[in-house]
């Protein structure tokens, strides 16, 4: 059974190793010691064993991942397919280019799930992929076992337009997710089908780590603009009505 080395283990490496433990022997690192594997099918490693594989995860936010491949390059198999999953795409695929020897195949993916939105399974949920260098017949075959044995959909598209798409679906769902949060908004059999949408962006996107929520927000270009197109908005709309006018 061929092997991967998993970069952390947060909730999001948990869902990789519940799902890629049945087709691959999956190795661990974490600057953490790993005290519960939660009966999860993995070994606990340390970076040298981790990177050494022939297929790497960085299950790490974005803004982490510049730091560790600089501190532990001379871990990491020259021959290796680095397989991204960071939230945002311009930022890791820059600074794994620069990082990394020009022998390393890189995966640019984004899996468009978590714990929660995939707790019945991967079967229909999205992923996007960018070949940013990768054999042709290798990249194919992982298509075709992203699509016909996880049962996910495929999703190709460039970094850039990643991140452009991504600073509304996931820059402006995050963050009003984090407000409903904050704001800590009650259940209700009162609810409305508009307001229970609320109460999951609540669920889901609030409870995401901060590190995840620092990421989406900072690390794609194009996000702090959505913010304060949104807060404009926010501001248009106040004034509007506390000017009795319509818009």
């Amino acid at each position: 059974m061929k092997s991967i080395g998993i970069v952390g283990f947060g909730e999001f490496s948990k869902l990789l190793i519940t799902h890629l433990s049945l087709y691959y022997d999956i190795v661990v690192y974490s600057r953490e010691p790993i005290e519960n594997t939660g009966g999860l099918k993995f070994t606990p490693v340390g970076a040298e064993e981790a990177l050494s594989q022939h297929i790497i995860i960085p299950a790490i936010p974005a803004q982490f991942l510049e730091v560790f491949f600089a501190a532990n390059k001379q871990f990491v198999n020259p021959q290796t397919l680095i397989v991204d999953v960071c939230s945002v795409k311009v930022q890791p695929v820059e600074v794994l280019q620069r990082v990394l020897p020009d022998t390393c195949e890189i995966l640019a993916t984004h899996p468009m799930f978590g714990p929660a939105s995939a707790a019945d399974g991967l079967q229909g949920q999205k992923v996007m992929l960018h070949p940013v260098r990768i054999n042709p017949d290798k990249y194919n075959r992982i298509k075709l076992f992203l699509k016909d044995t996880l049962g996910l959909k495929i999703i190709e598209t460039t970094p850039e337009e990643h991140d452009r798409m991504m600073a509304y679906v996931q820059g402006l769902s995050h963050y009003v997710g984090r407000v409903m949060q904050l704001m800590d908004i009650p259940e209700t059999e009162l609810a409305t089908a508009a307001y229970n949408d609320l109460l999951d962006m609540k669920r889901i996107q609030g409870t995401d780590s901060w590190e995840l929520f620092d990421s989406i927000m900072h690390q794609n270009p194009y996000a702090m603009d959505v913010n304060r197109q949104f807060k404009a908005t926010l501001q248009r709309l106040d004034e509007t009505l506390a000017n009795g006018d319509t818009l």
